[in-house]
């Protein structure tokens, strides 16, 4: 592997010497902005991306579920404020929902997930999520969508120092504070970060007179990197991210004071890349080691605990061509990785897998868009078919443009799925699905619409269920579904507007999911037919207020759809003012106030857990 690498370093320096007669891009720009991920936007022009802003990105710095509940058609389950979270999109499961760090998926072998309340918001320069299973070089599973983190780096002519201070304080005795650092130069960037987060999280239930006892946490997050521009036309980038938590598993009505365990878990993540860029070709070579480790006491005040760790080795090489004659590009993904997991149960399991990925697209007179991708997996354990995906995107008038993608994906049972104790099921098998959807994009210089159907057939799908196998009657385990297909629309608004020193912007997603189990013709469970958020901000001047919006509707928690274990439909929003003291060439400095839950709802995202009442929220966002 490593002659591999150092062939692939050695021969693209040695191509931008020899053909570096024409200067390039780089060298033209006053600043440009370096990605790990650089394939990303051209290969998701046929599917819809919804692009987190810095300013969305200040309103929920709490948690990185609450960004997504309420700016992403996403539906989010936590198990308490600040605890374990799983996602659904479209109707999938939280393993079909990938997400992608620097173009790497970070899913855990162990549960083919990652918790969202692990991730620190505003840690990330860039965020995006794609809806749609067309997402094949980052792997073939994620058929609802893909939720994309990305750290950028700027070279700049001047030498430049950028500092940033966001400290806020809330009910609860919560505390957010983040600190980042930037420093740029024309071939030089360097970046770090550090978040730390607490609260002892003992709001009030509603409708009794207890409160969430056990639910208090706390984490630490640093974040840093560094990209040097070797040559006119060749770059050398470092990312590494590390997590540290630990929180405590709030206890379930009606007798939540019997909840004493705790959860601690470490992620480190680190990834080299090399990279080159000259006349028709780029080729990009990744490196990255990844390392996850959980600790369960049941017991909170004990020393004893089970536990589990996993290791990920993974090298992959990213090679594109433009056919600038027919504004086409062909581009190849090849990627090998290795795996261990174990836990105190468990002895250590080992899974690899080789990929090659095809991509090809091309514009046509810039009115016409289309896409083809092919994947093949080669699987230590399972034999996995090709997958596929195709797209395509048409510009009909001015403002107005349609856009179709269709996939096949595969996704192979997870290490929880197979070996958890007690609750794991070796018979699974891995499950397929077919998935299509055709939208309808209208957009103009302040407003733009996105209305898409979807449709996704899957087989043998793996789900966990209370009473999944009759001789374990009450224990969750995993089942495969022989057939199950989800449908439903998916729609977008944004809208913008100033007038005069007045700024005005309205957001907005719904979507309309109907998924079932066609067996035995019952809804599948944790999937809501209705969602819906949005958001209205208002400026002037120096002050700036916002409401958000979040409706969720009623959803079956039981694979017979008793009506006795639904978590009813909830309706609840925050609002926020914000005033900007200071702002020159150099400086920022603004306050804001934030109400959550301001309506003051009783609600629950997961069986006899309440989430937070009304709470209020300070914060001091100060950059220089």
């Amino acid at each position: 592997m490593k002659k591999y690498v150092l062939f692939f370093l050695v021969i693209g320096t040695y191509t931008c010497n020899v053909f570096g007669q024409k200067d390039s891009l780089a060298t033209l720009l006053k600043e440009v902005i370096v990605v790990a991920d650089k394939s990303f936007k051209k290969n998701s022009k046929s599917s819809k991306v919804v692009a987190l802003k810095d300013s969305v990105l200040f309103k929920n710095t709490e948690s990185f579920a609450s960004l997504l509940r309420f700016n992403a058609p996403i539906y989010i389950r936590e198990f308490g404020a600040g605890g374990t979270s799983s996602a659904s999109f479209r109707g999938t499961s939280s393993s079909n929902t990938a997400v992608i760090w620097n173009g790497i998926n970070i899913n855990s072998i162990n549960n083919g997930q990652t918790g969202f309340n692990s991730l620190t918001v505003s840690l990330f320069d860039d965020i995006n999520i794609r809806s749609g299973g067309g997402s094949l070089e980052y792997g073939s599973g994620a058929i609802g969508g893909t939720v994309h983190l990305n750290d950028t780096f700027v070279f700049k002519d001047a030498e430049t120092i950028e500092n940033q201070f966001i400290v806020s304080a809330g009910s609860y005795n919560t505390s957010n504070n983040l600190y980042k650092f930037k420093y740029f130069s024309n071939n030089l960037a360097v970046k770090f970060g550090v978040s730390y987060n607490a609260s002892d999280n003992d709001y009030p239930l509603l409708g009794t007179n207890l409160n969430n006892e056990n639910g208090a946490y706390k984490n630490v997050s640093f974040n840093g990197g560094f990209s040097h521009k070797i040559t006119k036309c060749s770059e050398l980038n470092l990312y590494s991210t590390t997590y540290l938590g630990e929180r405590l598993f709030s206890g379930e009505l009606p007798n939540p004071l019997v909840a004493n365990d705790k959860y601690k878990d470490f992620n480190h993540r680190n990834l080299i890349t090399y990279s080159i860029a000259k006349n028709n070709y780029t080729n990009q070579v990744n490196i990255a080691y990844l390392t996850e480790e959980y600790r369960f006491f049941d017991d909170k005040n004990s020393e004893n605990f089970n536990f589990g760790s996993s290791e990920r080795y993974l090298v992959s090489n990213r090679f594109g061509y433009d056919f600038k004659n027919i504004n086409a590009t062909i581009s190849s993904f090849t990627e090998y990785e290795s795996i261990f997991g174990k836990t105190d149960q468990i002895s250590e399991k080992n899974r690899r897998q080789f990929s090659q990925s095809i991509l090809f697209n091309q514009h046509i007179n810039n009115l016409f868009f289309y896409d083809v991708k092919i994947r093949k997996d080669f699987n230590s354990d399972y034999k996995v078919p090709f997958t596929y995906a195709v797209g395509t995107k048409l510009k009909a008038f001015k403002h107005l443009s349609f856009r179709a993608n269709a996939s096949k994906n595969f996704r192979a049972p997870t290490y929880n799925d197979l070996f958890w104790p007690g609750q794991g099921n070796l018979s699974l098998k891995p499950e397929t699905a077919l998935q299509g959807e055709f939208g309808i994009v209208y957009a103009n210089k302040n407003f733009k619409i996105d209305v898409a159907g979807f449709y996704i057939s899957a087989k043998d799908k793996i789900v966990w269920s209370p009473n999944g196998d009759p001789q374990r009657a009450g224990i969750w385990t995993p089942i495969n579904l022989s057939d199950s297909k989800n449908k439903g629309v998916e729609a977008l608004l944004e809208y913008a507007t100033n007038i005069g020193a007045h700024t005005l912007q309205i957001n907005a997603n719904y979507s309309y999911t109907h998924a079932k189990n066609t067996e035995t013709d019952t809804f599948l469970i944790f999937v809501p037919k209705h969602l819906f958020n949005g958001s209205v901000g208002y400026q002037y001047k120096k002050i700036s207020a916002f409401y958000q919006q979040l409706y969720t509707g009623a959803t079956f928690t039981t694979e017979s759809n008793s009506p006795d274990f639904v978590i009813p439909s909830f309706f609840v929003g925050n609002v926020g003012v914000d005033y900007l003291f200071l702002k020159t060439a150099q400086t920022k400095l603004s306050l804001g106030v934030k109400i959550n839950n301001v309506l003051n709802q009783l609600y629950f995202t997961q069986p006899r857990r309440p989430l937070p009442n009304r709470n209020f929220n300070l914060n001091i966002n100060y950059k220089f």
